[in-house]
């Protein structure tokens, strides 16, 4: 009877120390995101009353604002200022928590196999991607509904500077950093499938977008054995490469050439990548199955994770968020 009790005693010490840990740990995440939100939002709420007391009242008004949003869609500047606010934020916030250097040790460096390996997965992602946001697209407008925006949104280009800059390279590298850095390297120490499986919901949430978030979380998993296993400086590499060069640059690259050219390309590229990842997942899926199931820990620490109080707030704000991306056809 008494080694029943000092087991339950055990339990549910280890079950409030686990949750403890989460909710620390993602109290930084949520207020990372609330701090962006608000930077963006002060950023737009400050130059439209600027545009509204330069045209006070009228069509001229409407036309000025209806303008002023439209760029600042387009406009990356805000979104660069409040990630880096956001990262300045985090550091101070996990300061204790001892992660800075194993985040940034170098780590073994990655072979080409692996690097082309990664690359080919992240574009079998792509592709998976694409045939879900098909089919999803194709029931929701069954039952009246599209989610039209929220494919534009995930795949549309950059159509500035500040923009390219923002998803290109400085949204990458300090999404990275939080969420492969700070997150994945605090839950490493419950078991490395773990820590990159629940990095990886995590960053698949925080798009705030129902599809994307599908395509963030294969590519999270991808990025977070590149970051577990090497270094997060590959990891950073590789995001960079799927934002740049697949997502923007290879864009602007066709977009002069005809529809019909451009599919072309994107089946020549991505489709020739896609199915290379294919091949890479079948010849070497008994190793891939090894690795997590070896690095796995118990099923509890995942339902200690996501019933964590301030996991589900971080849950219910990304899930408010996604429920825009689905209209109403008219």
């Amino acid at each position: 009877m008494k080694d029943i009790n000092s087991t339950n005693i055990n339990n549910i010490s280890e079950k409030r120390s686990v949750k403890k840990h989460i909710n620390h740990v993602m109290r930084g995440i949520l207020f990372y995101n609330i701090i962006i939100l608000l930077v963006v939002v002060a950023d737009m709420v400050i130059k439209t009353v600027g545009v509204m007391l330069e045209h006070p009242g009228g069509p001229e008004q409407n036309a000025a604002i209806d303008a002023l949003l439209g760029k600042l869609i387009s406009n990356g500047s805000s979104s660069i200022v409040a990630v880096l606010i956001g990262t300045a934020f985090l550091l101070v916030y996990y300061r204790k928590d001892s992660l800075l250097e194993p985040m940034l040790a170098l780590g073994k460096r990655p072979s080409a196999g692996m690097f082309a390996g990664c690359i080919c997965l992240m574009m079998l992602a792509q592709i998976l991607f694409s045939a879900i946001a098909a089919g999803a697209e194709a029931a929701a407008n069954q039952l009246g509904y599209s989610f039209m925006s929220s494919i534009e949104a995930a795949t549309g280009t950059s159509k500035t500077l500040s923009m390219f800059l923002y998803a290109g390279i400085f949204g990458p590298v300090i999404e990275e950093i939080i969420y492969r850095g700070f997150l994945m390297k605090s839950l490493q120490k419950y078991g490395k499938t773990f820590a990159i499986l629940v990095s990886a919901a995590v960053f698949g949430l925080m798009h705030g977008n129902p599809l994307q978030s599908i395509f963030a979380f294969m590519v999270g998993l991808v990025f977070g054995y590149a970051a577990m296993e090497y270094s997060i400086y590959f990891s950073i590499l590789l995001h960079v490469l799927n934002n740049l060069l697949f997502g923007d640059v290879l864009t602007k690259l066709i977009e002069r050439l005809p529809v019909g050219g451009q599919n072309l390309v994107y089946i020549i590229v991505v489709g020739g990548l896609a199915a290379a990842g294919c091949v890479v997942a079948f010849r070497h899926r008994k190793e891939i199955v090894s690795y997590f199931k070896r690095n796995n820990t118990q099923r509890k620490y995942y339902v200690y994770a996501f019933t964590a109080v301030w996991m589900l707030l971080f849950i219910c704000m990304e899930v408010l968020n996604m429920m825009g991306g689905m209209e109403k056809i008219s």
